[in-house]
């Protein structure tokens, strides 16, 4: 029974939020109040060009018990794609090329993110278009993303979608030509053809080759709603914030609102009801959940890896470091002291090991090493300095058996030392802590 209702689930992949700037009309915790509300296990957010709304979005749904699943739609210029598709203005002849026409030689990719690396990559896709377009311009190029794809899962998109642009101006041969590149660039295992429904005639007829070009090339199908607000009656809305997007008033609007209110966050019956006839397409959205493991969570500073001797890892080569400290200090020792330290530090090394610090104590115990053979004043201070493990590895005179220890409740890293930013760029020139690992910064 479990996996029957497994099956039938839907998890919605493609939804905006207010954050998308006068697109979407819910705020991120509406969002999950409503997918909470579904019953829904976990949620996706692509936000037009940024990942604004992310940290809200995570916040939550980490209240709410449901996985936030995060990436963006970025903005793509298909000519730099190398598609030859013809300019939409009406008013020039149906052959013209336009590579310069902002109508339709723009496209929006969705871009999901499968882990920590995707996201680093999102973060610079974006970062790189902003900096270089004014605001609300700018878009990634193909090298771009051949360079940041690591990471990152690829929907062909909605009506705006690379697919969807190429099948309208250009037909089934630069549709062709659209999945072949996103396949070039992100693998064929992680570029899905996205599908949505919303009573459009002209909608299904691009599903339906939509689906011919899935096929032809083995390429999943997925089912997604396109929300750009969570409940219906917030369409009026929406239709209000695309109006002054296109400078006019909504009696003038016209065909720029939205045909109907079907986009926004429908429950599983609803959408299994919809793809009736692609099981398939409902059954890819918990497939495609489930290989999206980053959250926000995963995020946090890491340490650079220090370098120790072939067959060793660092917490190795920490406990060796602390043996030594051990029998020089308490070799002589009597049979009390020397249990009782010994199980200090056993229960100190476990709390590094757990916390994954072991490089953060060979660093600096590189650089009391340094400081120690160049005569520089190295001054323990905080909570870790006053460790059994840090005494031993480093032989000052910090205090042995302090209570001072709190790693365990510290949401940062403790502070072990107090030391010159000269002696720390001597150090770097002169012993095995690196130049990297000084200059390192967030990743």
């Amino acid at each position: 029974m479990a996996n029957i209702i497994r099956e039938r689930m839907y998890i919605e992949l493609h939804s905006r939020s207010a954050f998308s700037f006068l697109e979407g009309t819910a705020l991120p915790e509406d969002l999950i109040a409503i997918g909470a509300h579904l019953n829904m296990p976990a949620m996706a957010l692509l936000d037009r060009d940024g990942i604004y709304g992310a940290p809200r979005f995570y916040l939550a749904a980490k209240k709410a018990g449901i996985k936030a699943h995060m990436g963006a739609e970025v903005a793509g210029e298909i000519s730099d794609f190398g598609f030859q598709i013809k300019d939409c203005d009406p008013r020039k002849p149906a052959s013209i090329y336009n590579p310069k026409s902002k109508t339709c030689n723009f496209f929006h990719l969705p871009l999901l993110v499968s882990s920590r690396p995707g996201y680093q990559n999102l973060c610079r896709l974006i970062t790189k278009m902003k900096l270089r377009a004014k605001k609300g311009e700018g878009s990634v190029r193909k090298e771009e993303l051949q360079e940041h794809a690591d990471g990152l899962i690829c929907l062909t998109g909605s009506d705006e979608g690379s697919l969807a642009i190429a099948l309208a101006q250009g037909g089934m041969v630069e549709a062709r030509r659209s999945i072949e590149s996103l396949i070039g660039i992100f693998g064929h295992g992680n570029v899905y053809v996205e599908l949505q429904r919303h009573f459009h005639r002209e909608q299904e007829a691009r599903n339906r080759a939509a689906i011919e070009i899935a096929r032809s090339y083995q390429l999943p199908l997925l089912a997604t709603n396109g929300v750009c607000y969570a409940t219906p009656r917030e369409r009026e809305l929406c239709d209000v914030f695309t109006a002054i997007r296109h400078h006019c008033t909504l009696a003038a609007a016209g065909r720029l609102l939205a045909r109907n209110s079907e986009r926004y966050l429908k429950t599983s019956q609803q959408m299994q009801e919809l793809f009736a006839d692609l099981p398939e397409a409902i059954a890819n959205t918990m497939e495609l959940s489930s290989r999206l493991e980053f959250t926000l969570q995963d995020l946090g500073y890491e340490f650079p890896r220090y370098p120790v001797p072939q067959g060793e890892t660092m917490m190795s080569f920490l406990r060796e470091r602390t043996r030594e400290g051990f029998r020089q200090r308490y070799g002589r020792a009597e049979a009390d002291l020397k249990n009782r330290a010994r199980r200090q530090i056993e229960r100190e090394l476990a709390l590094i090991e757990k916390l994954q610090l072991p490089g953060y104590f060979l660093i600096v115990w590189d650089l009391v090493r340094f400081c120690r053979k160049q005569n520089i004043l190295v001054q323990g201070r905080g909570s870790a300095a006053n460790s059994s493990a840090s005494l031993l590895w480093t032989r000052s005179a910090w205090s042995c058996f302090s209570s001072a220890f709190y790693l365990r409740n510290v949401a940062s890293c403790p502070t072990l030392i107090s030391i010159s930013p000269a002696a720390i760029s001597a150090s770097a020139s002169s012993s095995t802590f690196t130049n990297d690992m000084v200059n390192a910064g967030p990743p």
